[in-house]
């Protein structure tokens, strides 16, 4: 039987610590085959069709950002049910999430794969780019539903304070993942395709095995087949939750879209720099989101349980998670970046100015990062109490400050306006939750009568 957590008991920080750790090694883990799949296209097929994949990163984060987000925001029903007690709504709530997921796969699924290329046109992506970019995304999209599987059983395991069983999973799908990258490219001989594939393959494997693992080894969710008809009650708290937190990564996605098109407007080398550049945020950015899930789940067990005094005390605790990873990641970035961006290249080969641009790009996002893992505490926080639609709106103030720098900075500045529209984004999202988060507690305090 799989462990479950309750949060609403034991030290703050313990507790987050030991739920984010097998987040933080799985984000690291996710990231590092991200670069091996990466290094692999880039030593293998070149720096063009590594920057043919990379230029469709914003698409590929609009589309899959929205399934993580409301696969997320489905378990935040659950882990307020599982902290008060109340088994019986908690097993409709994790039913009937799947049902709902199925479904937004599904019409994901085809819309995407029907319209691949026109959406790479409309982002102006580079003629010599589109190929590639339009192959990779076809396989990678038709592929959605096994990604939305894993998402979603990961959300309720979490949910239910379980961070290790999604970890393993996530590790066997990266290895398989590796492994097939290899085995389609360098044996087989296929392009970006080969890559595509691989990854779909593996997401498969481990959506599988992860939802197999979330109904046979949680005793909580014993005897949910009992009842399998769908409950539109629940359907309508979990879609109220989960859409909204969908369309915040969606609306988050849309500001990189903007930027990637101004990016594509630069010179060639830029939009390569930016490729490289994207692969290495990837590589540091989610282990402060590996922090606010972890305490999104610790809110919403104890907003449960209507301890407003332990979801205090858990963002003052995240808070000195994030100090850590954030001196972490600077001294990474500074010292090794120039490092890191030639584990894609065949530096020797390469135009000097892409490394000069990505590393430029890299470093100024770690100094400033520590915007970010502030926006994403609040945030969470804000998730976890249930208030999707109000963090949602944190998604419009970072696309809007994207839109600015994208417009009118950009074009006149160039690239290091390109390298400094990240802090803005998260600058000006993150004063909005800051404020939002303070109104709400002090609200939701005072509703309960606590101090």
């Amino acid at each position: 039987m799989a462990k479950t957590t309750d949060m609403t008991k034991g030290n703050p920080l313990s507790l987050i610590v030991r739920f984010a750790v097998p987040l933080f090694f799985g984000n690291i883990f996710q990231q590092l085959y991200n670069l091996a799949d990466s290094a692999i296209v880039g030593q293998k097929l070149g720096v063009d069709s590594l920057t043919a994949v990379g230029a469709s990163a914003s698409l590929f984060f609009l589309i899959f950002g929205f399934a993580m987000g409301f696969s997320a925001g489905f378990g935040i029903p659950v882990s307020q049910r599982f902290g008060a007690g109340d088994l019986k709504a908690m097993r409709k709530y994790v039913i009937n999430s799947f049902y709902l997921a199925a479904v937004l796969a599904l019409v994901i699924t085809v819309v995407m794969s029907t319209n691949t290329e026109s959406v790479l046109r409309l982002m102006k992506t580079p003629d010599k780019f589109i190929k590639e970019a339009t192959d990779y995304l076809f396989i990678i999209f038709l592929g959605l539903p096994f990604t939305v599987l894993y998402n979603q059983s990961a959300s309720i395991e979490r949910a239910l304070g379980d961070s290790r069983t999604p970890f393993i999973y996530l590790v066997v799908s990266a290895v398989i993942n590796v492994a097939l990258d290899y085995f389609f490219i360098f044996c087989v001989g296929m392009g970006v395709e080969g890559a595509a594939i691989a990854t779909v393959i593996s997401q498969g494997i481990s959506g599988i095995l992860c939802t197999v693992s979330l109904f046979r080894n949680f005793k909580e969710l014993k005897g949910i087949t009992a009842d399998l008809r769908p409950d539109l009650k629940s359907c309508r708290v979990l879609a109220g939750v989960g859409i909204p937190m969908g369309l915040q990564c969606s609306v988050t996605a849309i500001g990189s879209i903007l930027l990637q098109i101004a990016v594509n407007g630069l010179e060639v080398v830029y939009v390569s720099s930016y490729t490289i550049a994207l692969k290495l945020k990837q590589l540091f950015i989610p282990e402060f989101d590996s922090i606010g899930t972890a305490l999104a789940t610790y809110v919403g067990q104890n907003y449960g349980a209507g301890r407003f005094d332990r979801i205090k005390k858990g963002m003052k605790s995240s808070g000195l998670i994030a100090c850590v990873f954030y001196l972490i990641t600077l001294a990474a970035n500074i010292f090794g970046g120039e490092l890191l961006i030639k584990i894609f290249i065949k530096s020797q080969d390469t135009d000097p100015a892409i490394i000069a641009g990505a590393y430029m790009y890299i470093v100024i996002d770690a100094v400033m990062v520590f915007l970010l893992a502030l926006l994403f505490i609040f945030r969470y926080t804000i998730q976890g109490i249930g208030r999707s639609i109000t963090a949602m709106l944190a998604g419009i103030f970072e696309m809007v400050a994207r839109l600015v720098m994208s417009l009118w900075v950009i074009p006149v500045i160039g690239w290091k306006g390109a390298c400094i529209t990240d802090p803005m984004a998260w600058g000006s999202a993150m004063i909005y939750c800051g404020i939002c988060c303070y109104v709400i507690l002090r609200r939701e305090i005072r509703k309960s009568g606590k101090s």
